[in-house]
């Protein structure tokens, strides 16, 4: 990344930067759309289908988690009172 004297980013940068993530969302998208948007399941997966896999099952057991803790939260709050 060409940064200028003050490590801000130029144009120029932010322009690559967000290119690449589209091109990253593009990818995405398509690897998605072959595993599973046929009906098909591919088994096994290939390598990133299975990465991307163990990502949202990781996400989704971090968002369980955070639900419930926001429940004992606020049912705390309410015994308080």
């Amino acid at each position: 990344m060409n940064e200028n004297k003050d490590n801000v980013p130029d144009t120029r940068d932010l322009w690559h930067e967000v290119n690449q993530a589209r091109l990253d969302v593009a990818e995405l998208r398509g690897m998605l759309n072959m595993h599973f948007g046929n009906g098909q399941h591919h088994y096994p997966p290939c390598k990133p289908a299975a990465e991307l896999q163990k990502t949202m099952l990781s996400t989704l057991a971090a968002a369980i988690i955070a639900l419930i803790a926001a429940m004992g939260n606020i049912f705390m709050e309410l015994m308080r009172r």
